[in-house]
């Protein structure tokens, strides 16, 4: 397994982190084949352990997965430090498409369908959808690879059925990888420049992202990351937020198709508006059908 096809299988394993829904901001770790994101209130997408692309360009596909996940917070409402616990659970729906476009540039979109509902605090459950389309370019084998994406999405309140927001995101970026220790594990680190176009306009901003990580293939079966991650937002209102984000995952395929996810992670938002500024823990399991 080359770094490449190793940076797709690390994608796959899922990067936790904790998003404010107000502003719905969107971490991403873009890899060779598939984008791993994070929605609102600490959603992420498990993915998609992909081979090698192997030879010839042409190759195209399609994929689609259906996942239910159990998760629990500290902070269900991003407010201070771990004051409101809660149990969420987090079903979703995923379909893409990639096709390789000549030698060195690849094409993927895809569109997801979620939602969160909440056991103790239901004013925060919500449904949504969001979309990514991506263009990355490698000039040479092993070299970072460069990419640019649009992503729209909407969100939407269960208990007052108002738009919580809508916006779409328009990025650059690049990632890299090294796999060492037989190609069993890979050191990958990542930064993405994202404008945000909003509505309401108060949560338009610009956003910096930067990740660093190490994933590991314990066996064929099962794959554990670490990561760390910095995230600083612009907004065009008086405000700045510096969050840090420490988490792991493990992703064991115990079937055909059939994947399960332990993932966990501490959140530290730092705002200079106070109500943005807060602490969280989560932790969940979870369960994915590819097809």
């Amino acid at each position: 397994m080359n770094a490449r096809s190793f940076l797709s299988l690390a994608s796959a394993a899922a990067l936790a982190c904790s998003l404010s829904a107000d502003a719905a901001d969107d971490y991403s770790y873009q890899s060779s084949s598939r984008a791993v994101r994070q929605t609102p209130e600490e959603i992420e997408d498990i993915g998609e352990i992909s081979s090698d692309k192997g030879a010839g360009y042409a190759r195209s596909k399609f994929r689609a997965s259906v996942t239910a996940r159990e998760q629990y917070t500290t902070n269900a409402r991003l407010s201070g430090n771990h004051s409101s616990g809660d149990y969420v659970f987090l079903p979703a729906i995923d379909i893409g498409y990639s096709a390789d476009l000549g030698e060195h540039f690849r094409f993927d979109i895809s569109g997801k369908l979620e939602t969160a509902i909440y056991g103790r605090y239901d004013d925060r459950s919500f449904y949504g959808y969001s979309a990514l389309a991506t263009l990355d370019y490698q000039p040479v084998k092993n070299a970072p690879r460069l990419y640019v994406s649009a992503e729209p999405y909407r969100y939407v309140s269960f208990d007052t059925g108002d738009r919580i927001t809508q916006a779409i995101g328009l990025g650059v970026g690049t990632d890299w990888g090294k796999s060492f220790n037989g190609d069993r594990s890979l050191f990958y680190v990542g930064y993405n420049f994202t404008v945000f176009l909003a509505d309401p306009g108060i949560d338009d901003r610009t956003q910096h992202s930067i990740v660093l990580g190490l994933a590991h293939s314990f066996t064929g079966r099962l794959t554990g990351q670490i990561y760390y991650a910095w995230q600083y937002s612009d907004f065009d209102i008086d405000r700045n937020d510096s969050r840090h984000i420490v988490g792991g995952s493990l992703i064991y395929q115990f079937a055909d198709r059939w994947f399960g996810s332990a993932t966990t992670s501490f959140v530290d938002t730092d705002s200079t508006q106070d109500r943005s500024s807060y602490q969280t823990f989560g932790a969940s399991l979870g369960v994915t059908k590819q097809f």
